[in-house]
C-alpha cells in the first residue's frame, strides 16, 4: 500500500512539473544561401556539346555592364566560374565557328528557362507548317477553278 502511495505521489509530482515548467526554447537557427560556383552548359541544336567554345561573361550591376571573365568550355560544353561578390545579374555569350548564343540571368530572380523541342518534334512541326501552307494554296486554287468553271 505504501509503494502505491509513493508511486502515485511521484506521478503527481511529475505531472505537476511538466505542467508548470516554462516552455523551452531551442537555439536560434540561421539559413543563408551561398553560391560558390556557376555552371554554364552550351550545346548545339541536335544536343551535341559546344566543345572548346569561347565564353564571355559580363557582370550587370547598378553602374552598368562590365566584362567579368573570358574562357573556353570543356569537351562536354561546360564552363564553371565563381560569381562576383555583389553582382547578381550576368550576361553570358558563347561563340564557336560562326555559332553564337547569348543568355541573361539574374541570381536573385532565377533564370527564365525556355523549353526547347527535341529535334524530331521540330521536324514534325516543320512538316505540319508545310502541309498547312499547301492546304491554303489548294483552297485558293479550288476557288479560282470554281470561278472559271462556274461562269462558263
Amino acid at each position: 500500500m505504501k509503494a502505491i502511495r509513493i508511486m502515485s505521489l511521484l506521478a503527481l509530482v511529475l505531472i505537476l512539473c511538466t505542467a508548470f515548467c516554462p516552455l523551452t526554447s531551442a537555439h536560434r537557427v540561421y539559413v543563408r544561401e551561398q553560391v560558390k560556383e556557376m555552371q554554364i552548359k552550351a550545346w548545339y541544336g541536335g544536343g551535341y556539346p559546344m566543345a572548346y567554345a569561347d565564353v564571355t561573361i559580363y557582370a550587370n550591376s547598378t553602374s552598368g555592364e562590365e566584362l567579368y571573365l573570358k574562357g573556353k568550355t570543356d569537351k562536354e560544353g561546360m564552363y564553371y566560374f565563381t560569381p562576383k561578390l555583389g553582382v547578381s545579374g550576368y550576361r553570358v555569350v558563347v561563340e564557336a565557328t560562326g555559332h553564337r548564343a547569348e543568355k541573361e540571368f539574374d541570381l536573385a530572380g532565377g533564370s527564365q528557362e525556355t523549353a526547347e523541342l527535341p529535334l524530331y518534334m521540330r521536324i514534325l512541326a516543320g512538316f505540319g507548317y508545310l502541309i498547312g501552307l499547301a492546304g491554303i494554296g489548294m483552297i485558293f486554287s479550288a476557288r479560282k477553278l470554281k470561278k472559271e468553271y462556274g461562269n462558263k
